[in-house]
């Protein structure tokens, strides 16, 4: 069967996220393709959710990419988050994994070298080990 699997209608559309609930882990999305009309709450996926867990927050404004269900806005799922011409990846080599946070820290991991470095802007707690910086 062809489309098993998937819903009849779904269509994959970039958006901006409007307002995020981290209880929830949920956002609502303007699409401006659409005149900026506003989805109704979405799931954001995350890798796992059951015996491991991840969150990811989202950021209001932040470019994301959607799956939507049916001809509506009202059911699908947020995929992640995109970079555009806008906002660009901070490091961009394909051997380092990392995150950097909007107070400068940064979680670094470099593939080719094995290299794992961590640049915080605060303390640091290694398994209950606290580290202090200042």
């Amino acid at each position: 069967m062809p489309n098993e699997g998937t819903e009849p209608g779904a269509v994959a559309r970039f958006g901006y996220v409007s307002v995020y609930d981290p209880k929830r882990h949920m956002a609502r999305v303007r699409f401006p393709d659409k005149g900026d009309v506003v989805s109704g709450w979405l799931p954001v996926t995350v890798p796992n959710t059951k015996r491991n867990k991840d969150e990811r927050p989202l950021d209001v404004g932040e470019h994301v990419f959607c799956v939507m269900m049916g001809n509506g806005l009202e059911a699908g799922a947020i995929l992640g988050a995109v970079y555009d011409d806008t906002n660009k990846p901070p490091i961009g080599d394909g051997d380092i994994r990392a995150t950097t946070y909007a107070d400068g820290t940064r979680i670094k991991v470099d593939r080719k070298s094995g290299l794992v470095a961590v640049s915080a802007v605060g303390d640091v707690d290694l398994d209950g080990s606290m580290i202090y910086l200042n």
